[in-house]
């Protein structure tokens, strides 16, 4: 029998079919607090129990208002998501994700690490931003199948999505339709958990689980759907600076937008012409002709302030005809390099471009 956590906010166990629930609180609350009104954690454990059966449950709180999923702290998340871990859970069904992705440094070496022994099923934004821990290669990310291409719980598998939400799934159950609630992102989860748990319980082992959900039946979109699932929730309010990094590596790029988040809470992502290590803030592309495309769904999809593009020297003007550069960064060696911007070209020591770039791009 396979153990599964919902991370999300209290479960009311008189919804669940008399399923016992081990309920534990991170958020502060010293009571399970059920509302009239169906938590949303609650209608994601009714939606399990509608398609799982032979399971453990356990509910990780992390929300103190169980009506609707809110804001929450991501170091709480962090610390179920270790707590996880320690009682050593098969399925995690998390609908409580971020989009800030510096978010990133708080969960990603955890979510990891419980990744080799556990499958996590995260949802996708439901604004369609990119987001964590639902992008990283190593999560089961999931969307709503909102074109109703799939029966109510039936879920099918795309290769290379670019959220990094690779499984759809259909939740448009009666369930929800009791609940006033519409198939969503959240809810898809709970479907691919069953699916996970059906499998456990069938005695398939982790590695195994993995590369089945690959053979799934593939979702295929069409140019028309393709619009609906890829286009922008939400209007960009202002205009996004774009910095080119002229560099063999992302390792300045890196520095620069820890630097930037540490001292202005400044959130910047990164598009690299450089294959290296991965980093959720950076999208590697594959080559200068899809520069433009790349650009427009990062300025749409990734909560961002300033995007990077990084690539040799070489490439720049070929890039600067297809997207307006408005300052360039040009290593000198070791400790120096170039700030070419508008009202002109500056040498400046590494260490202090964040702050010279900042007062750049603000003034």
């Amino acid at each position: 029998m396979s153990k599964i956590a919902i991370i999300d906010t209290a479960i009311d166990c008189e919804d669940t079919n008399g399923r016992a629930v081990e309920h534990i609180r991170l958020c502060g609350e010293s009571k399970n607090c059920i509302h009239h009104e169906k938590s949303h954690g609650t209608i994601c454990a009714m939606v399990l129990e509608h398609c799982a059966s032979d399971y453990d449950l356990v509910n990780i709180q992390i929300f103190r208002d169980n009506k609707c999923k809110v804001f929450g702290d991501i170091a709480v998340l962090a610390k179920a998501l270790k707590l996880c871990k320690e009682l050593k859970v098969d399925v995690v069904s998390l609908s409580a994700v971020s989009s800030i992705l510096s978010d990133s440094k708080h969960i990603y070496d955890i979510t990891s690490s419980l990744s080799e022994d556990a499958v996590v099923v995260s949802a996708l934004d439901n604004r369609q931003y990119v987001s964590v821990p639902t992008s990283y290669p190593f999560v089961l990310g999931v969307r709503s199948d909102v074109a109703g291409l799939l029966s109510p719980g039936e879920i099918a598998y795309t290769a290379d999505d670019p959220f990094g939400a690779n499984v759809y799934a259909n939740c448009d159950f009666a369930l929800l339709q009791k609940c006033l609630c519409a198939p969503s992102n959240s809810f898809a989860v709970p479907v691919v958990a069953a699916y996970i748990n059906d499998l456990l319980n069938q005695g398939q082992s982790m590695p195994n689980i993995k590369s089945l959900i690959q053979t799934l039946k593939p979702y295929t979109i069409s140019k028309e759907h393709e619009r609906y699932f890829h286009r922008p929730m939400s209007p960009i309010e202002r205009e996004i600076p774009i910095v080119f990094i002229a560099d063999g590596t992302t390792r300045m790029c890196r520095v620069l937008m820890n630097s930037l988040y540490e001292k202005y809470n400044v959130q910047s992502t990164a598009l690299s012409l450089v294959d290296e290590s991965y980093d959720i803030r950076i999208k590697h592309v594959k080559g200068i002709n899809t520069i433009q495309k790349d650009i427009h769904f990062m300025k749409h999809h990734y909560k961002t302030d300033i995007i990077f593009i990084v690539g040799n020297q070489n490439v720049l003007d070929k890039i600067g005809k297809s997207a307006e550069i408005d300052v360039t960064l040009i290593r000198q060696g070791n400790t120096e390099a170039y700030i070419d911007y508008e009202y002109g070209k500056e040498l400046v020591l590494i260490s202090t471009i964040s702050d010279r770039l900042h007062e750049i791009l603000t003034s």
